[in-house]
């Protein structure tokens, strides 16, 4: 018996993907507007539960010969699966209708930076938050590339899938979050290297481009056909406030084109593939949107309001969260919910093609007052709407 079992849940709500996945797919008939984001943090999941993290990130995220000393195995599993275990619990009791899980997909880099987390909860042993350093990485030549120990797909291990698919509640089904093609890309190399190689050295783009999507494209490709495999959630970062991160030129020569393959890889098997891509993407909406994608997550109030994005291509795609995070981390419980509700009113009404959520991810440093708000603002809105709670 797990330890997910033994534990008693705190809800009473039965999780209906099926619900979800209509939303996602646009279909009808109208049905209460579900909740989904992208993943929630350490932090906020300790605070929603009340219960410790079993495992330091940390040590996992630093983790290389020249810095630590090798964790005993078994202790490693165990804690694996407790993290697995608790995942799931907080997407039962926060009222997902799926769980979120990674393929073991390893890009092993150290070019890191940090500073002290502010946060009231924290995601990290020693109370550092951990960023990218995009002016270098460990790839900046092609013998750099061809010393680098890629992942190769019989060496992807897809343990808290395996697992999930076995125990998870009726009525939920598996979230696949995949890496991105474009950040791990540029992250291997800084994207300041990344973006100068883009003249200096074209061809280790591309070689570089195909290692990642490969791997990737390979992972989906295990488990899509996975019975309590639901769909996926591809984070990939495109952009910043003002446009992309590199030209849609870029993107459409380098990335989009395994975009389309990963979709078509996730479609084969009747399965909807959202995207988790957070800026200013305007100018490549189109290039998403025919890329084949059923959804696209992450916005912000201050480059285009979810409730235009909504307008703009909601007949197209189906728009995800957009509850701005701004609003969330430091505005007041009320201020989340008159945002939610003003959200609602224009994406919801429809009854499909829209998700409730934040603007990016339920980050640790959202007060944890202010995320339920948002949740306890939406299962009201739906009571009202469609006589559940969602």
């Amino acid at each position: 018996m797990t330890s997910f079992e033994n534990r008693p849940l705190q809800v009473q709500r039965k999780p209906n993907f099926d619900n979800l996945r209509r939303t996602l797919l646009r279909q009808g008939p109208p049905g209460p507007v579900p909740f989904v984001e992208l993943f929630a943090d350490p932090g906020t999941m300790e605070s929603v539960l009340g219960e410790k993290f079993p495992l330091d990130l940390r040590g996992l995220v630093l983790d290389s010969p020249d810095q630590q000393e090798p964790k005993p195995e078994l202790d490693k599993l165990l804690k694996a699966k407790q993290v697995v275990d608790m995942i799931l619990r907080f997407c039962l009791e926060a009222g997902y209708d799926y769980v979120y899980m990674y393929p073991g997909i390893d890009f092993p880099r150290s070019n890191f930076q940090a500073a002290d987390d502010t946060a009231s909860q924290k995601n990290w042993s020693g109370g550092q938050r951990f960023w990218q350093d995009e002016e270098t990485g460990p790839i900046q030549t092609w013998a750099d590339f061809e010393a680098y120990p890629w992942p190769t797909p019989e060496a992807i291990s897809y343990a808290g899938i395996q697992y999930l698919n076995a125990v998870i509640p009726e009525g939920m089904k598996i979230c696949v979050d995949l890496p991105g093609i474009l950040e791990n890309a540029s992250w291997l190399m800084g994207l300041q290297s990344f973006s100068y190689a883009l003249f200096d050295q074209p061809d280790l783009i591309k070689g570089l481009v195909q290692k990642v999507g490969d791997a990737v494209i390979a992972a989906a490709a295990h488990v899509a056909p996975l019975e309590n495999v639901g769909m996926f959630f591809l984070g990939d970062d495109m952009g910043f406030y003002s446009g992309t991160l590199v030209s849609p030129t870029v993107l459409r020569e380098h990335i989009f084109p395994y975009h389309r393959k990963l979709v078509e890889t996730v479609h084969a098997h009747d399965k909807p593939i959202l995207l988790h891509s957070c800026g200013n993407l305007e100018k490549v909406m189109d290039d998403i949107i025919d890329a084949g994608f059923d959804a696209k997550q992450s916005f912000e109030d201050k480059i285009m309001p979810v409730e235009e994005v909504y307008r703009r291509w909601g007949d197209r795609i189906a728009i995800i969260g957009g509850i701005d995070m701004d609003i969330m981390a430091r505005g007041s419980e009320e201020d989340v919910r008159r945002r939610t509700r003003q959200v609602l009113e224009v994406c919801g009404t429809a009854g499909t093609g829209y998700c409730l959520g934040t603007g990016n991810t339920v980050a640790n440093y959202i007060p944890k007052e202010n995320y339920l708000a948002m949740l306890d603002e939406g299962r009201r809105w739906n009571r009202e709407h469609f006589g559940v709670e969602q």
